[in-house]
């Protein structure tokens, strides 16, 4: 379940896409509120959609929040301003696992060095396994492409996590087999995977059949309280309700809501978003397997 607490990011990074919407903080009130809603669906939340959950001063007081009501969070951050302030709230024992998007530091125009950008990252990550972290904790490198166009980046990043952690990261290796993840440490890992295009409803139609799993595996809720069926619907082009002013279950019971899980069971794209998702056409493949 993506909750974005925030739609505010301190980057600018240019694999995604455009903000069309103001941006904006979710109250603590309407977040508990939604924390009690969700419970009958989830046991598990990723305070992200688009934003970065480390931008908010108080993101204790949203952990706290799901603590009290028993559910598991997931952090997405690019950690672009992660110091000593944040160590307490991220220890905190809701967290089921931290993702840290490396590959956004080659996304945007910096003034910091790597090492520079790495270095609080890697502080923080010594100071949880000085705490013997249970979490998970990702290094995300989703940049791969075929034509290792961020070879070079990621063998820094690579040399300098083996120095770190002694570890053996490889980088002819990575490209040569595309593995999901590589176990750095204990409960550490590189995640991988490819660039991807965000759905636009001003992109070309991909097509009108398929399968995802949007409204089954998971679906998601804006800062401004809107719903959406998708992680990636960023902007509420397919707007499901908003939960200001609707209770989440007469959202999820919705005829649209029904029409649309009706239809990727019968491998149909209602919405015209999900018919120009290129994204969504990996989960067509894992059908056919």
């Amino acid at each position: 379940m993506h909750i974005e607490i925030t739609n505010i990011c301190n980057l600018k990074c240019t694999f995604c896409p455009p903000k069309i919407l103001p941006n904006g903080i979710m109250s603590l009130e309407k977040f508990d509120d939604l924390n009690a809603q969700l419970k009958p669906y989830t046991k598990e939340l990723a305070y992200h959609m688009v934003g970065d959950p480390l931008v908010l001063t108080n993101l204790a007081d949203y952990l706290n929040i799901s603590l009290k009501h028993g559910l598991k969070v997931n952090i997405t951050t690019t950690a672009n301003n992660i110091n000593e302030k944040y160590y307490d709230a991220l220890m905190n024992p809701t967290i089921k696992q931290i993702n840290f998007s490396i590959n956004s530091y080659n996304a945007n125009s910096h003034k910091k060095t790597l090492d520079e950008y790495l270095n609080p990252i890697l502080n923080f990550v010594k100071f949880a396994q000085s705490k013997n972290h249970e979490y998970f904790i990702n290094f995300r490198i989703w940049n791969l492409d075929e034509e290792k166009s961020a070879k070079e980046f990621n063998k820094k990043v690579f040399d300098k996590i083996n120095e770190t952690f002694d570890s053996n990261i490889n980088i002819e290796e990575v490209y040569k087999e595309r593995p999901k993840n590589i176990r750095i440490a204990r409960k550490i890992f590189f995640n991988f995977d490819e660039y991807f295009s965000w759905p636009n409803l001003q992109n070309e139609i991909v097509s009108k059949s398929g399968f995802c799993y949007g409204l089954d595996s998971h679906f998601g809720i804006l800062t401004n309280g809107d719903v959406v069926p998708c992680c990636l619907d960023q902007n509420a082009c397919v707007n499901l309700g908003n939960t200001n002013t609707t209770q989440l279950e007469d959202i999820l019971n919705s005829k649209r809501v029904k029409a649309i899980q009706q239809g990727f069971k019968n491998n149909i794209l209602v919405e015209e978003l999900c018919q120009k998702c290129e994204y969504r056409t990996r989960f067509d493949k894992q059908e056919k397997k």
